[in-house]
């Protein structure tokens, strides 16, 4: 058992390390903000957010075809790029020379012409934003017009694909839909046919969640589901996208319909019950600034002239710690200093015998010999560093649980002879692939050493099984690593 468990040492070492891309905060907190003004944005700022949702509109960018209009998108992806905010940037809606007059909710004639849009987009903001949505809740007939399978045809998957050619560092978001249940727009069936069709396209799943019933409520439809109806993360899962990470870019109260201490006591419900959680892995509040339009609802957490919500200062307050933990009720909180159960909890999918292998593996190599101590006084140290690296980029996020699965196999597996066995190319590709893109990063000294370590323990375990790495070279390896 205990050479099971040393097995696993090096893999689930180097499975702790991520790239940091510029531009992009580790921080969970964010708001819609359309394109505000900059002394809006500079609110945004003052109360700690660190990150923004804005849009990149067709219709309204490109007016008449190969006329462009980007003054209003250049100053609020300008101002967040100057003010250390990330962007998540929205992109859609037809404009009607594109269509034939049929409204921005219908899909381009050409599909040609929304490519062409796209692309001059991402090349435009190409290092200054990192994260895009495609379209905004397609199955709101105010914002698509035409079925599921319309949208992924001539929507998303153009322009994903157009996304992964001209960035390949980008991170699409999506599927980006209301959680409605009425005829046509039932989120579930919207969701399992994009993620089934086009979830290879997507770095992070993301949903919008507004649940007049109270943040309980909204979580038991997250993780449990209802009467009939599959709950967010028993879809994910089942569309095989449950190690992605999830975020919940639109979410509120307008204060309308709640008080505006009600507005403000729901968003500190929701911010204890996801730090408890560390799930969504991002969440992000609609919206920083009420409409003054007519009949437009008062979601903001500024009025609109400018003065405060009781629920801007509690956003503010709690991003900056003046809210401790109140302990809430659930069943087992993630150990906030282990970067692998953050990693695990923050993903789409229970992962209960995973969490429990790792509790075990760190707690076993503790005393199964001064090696297996070493690596866990190691990963102590270093472990905030990952985790900050791990929340900043979801792709490598998706790399690492894949190593951290393959761990728990390896854990778990008690096929005779096993630990004879040289690890296969795959795996060995993916912690290689790791490893060169982080060479290539700033990173602490100390970090920087464990790289070079691991480096050389990826040479060494190509060559040799498990059970000779662990009797003739990890212990020698390992000793005083961390000095």
């Amino acid at each position: 058992m205990v050479k099971r468990i040393l097995a696993m040492v090096f893999l689930w070492g180097v499975s702790l390390f991520w790239i940091y891309p510029a531009n992009v905060s580790p921080s969970p907190y964010g708001i819609n903000v359309h394109q505000v003004s900059n002394t809006v944005l500079q609110k945004v700022k003052s109360a700690g957010i660190k990150w923004i949702r804005t849009e990149a509109i067709w219709a309204a960018v490109e007016p008449q075809r190969n006329k462009y209009n980007w003054t209003n998108c250049d100053r609020v992806i300008n101002y967040a790029q100057q003010n250390d905010l990330s962007v998540l940037l929205i992109i859609g809606y037809t404009p009607s020379w594109a269509n034939r007059f049929r409204g921005i909710n219908y899909p381009p004639d050409n599909v040609a012409d929304w490519e062409k849009f796209v692309k001059t987009a991402v090349l435009r903001y190409k290092g200054k934003v990192k994260y895009w949505n495609i379209w905004n809740e397609p199955n709101v007939s105010d914002f698509f017009a035409q079925g599921k399978d319309v949208f992924v045809k001539k929507i998303f998957l153009p322009a994903a694909k157009v996304i992964r050619a001209n960035d390949p560092e980008a991170f699409i978001v999506g599927p980006e839909l209301a959680h409605l249940l009425s005829d046509g727009q039932e989120w579930y069936f919207w969701m399992k046919y994009i993620l089934t069709e086009a979830g290879n396209y997507i770095d992070v799943v993301s949903h919008h969640m507004y649940i007049n019933e109270g943040v309980y409520f909204m979580y038991e439809l997250l993780e449990k589901g209802e009467s009939f109806i599959p709950s967010v993360k028993q879809i994910i899962d089942e569309t095989g996208n449950g190690a992605k990470p999830f975020w919940i870019t639109e979410t509120g109260w307008n204060t309308q319909d709640f008080s505006e201490n009600m507005q403000g006591a729901n968003y500190l419900e929701i911010l204890q019950k996801r730090r408890r959680k560390n799930y969504p892995v991002k969440l992000f509040f609609y919206e920083i600034i009420d409409d003054p339009k007519a009949g437009i609802l008062p979601w903001g957490v500024l009025r609109s002239n400018l003065t405060e919500k009781p629920a801007y200062t509690v956003y503010k307050d709690f991003i900056a710690g003046r809210y401790p933990d109140d302990g809430g009720d659930d069943e087992e909180n993630p150990n906030k200093k282990c970067y692998a159960e953050q990693t695990a909890t923050a993903g789409a999918v229970s992962q209960e015998r995973l969490l429990a292998n790792l509790r075990g593996l760190r707690r076993d190599l503790s005393v199964a010999s001064p090696a297996g101590r070493e690596l866990v006084k190691l990963y102590n140290n270093l472990n905030g560093e990952f985790l900050s690296l791990a929340l900043a980029d979801a792709r490598v996020f998706l790399l690492g649980a894949e190593l951290l699965s393959q761990a728990n196999r390896m854990i778990t597996d008690d096929r005779s002879g096993y630990l004879a066995e040289k690890p296969g190319p795959v795996l060995m590709d993916k912690i290689d692939r790791l490893i060169a893109l982080l060479k290539k990063k700033p990173l602490s000294p100390a970090f920087q050493k464990f790289l070079a370590w691991a480096e050389k323990q990826a040479v060494i375990l190509r060559q040799v099984p498990p059970d000779e790495y662990l009797d003739r070279h990890l212990p020698l390896e390992i000793k005083g690593l961390d000095k």
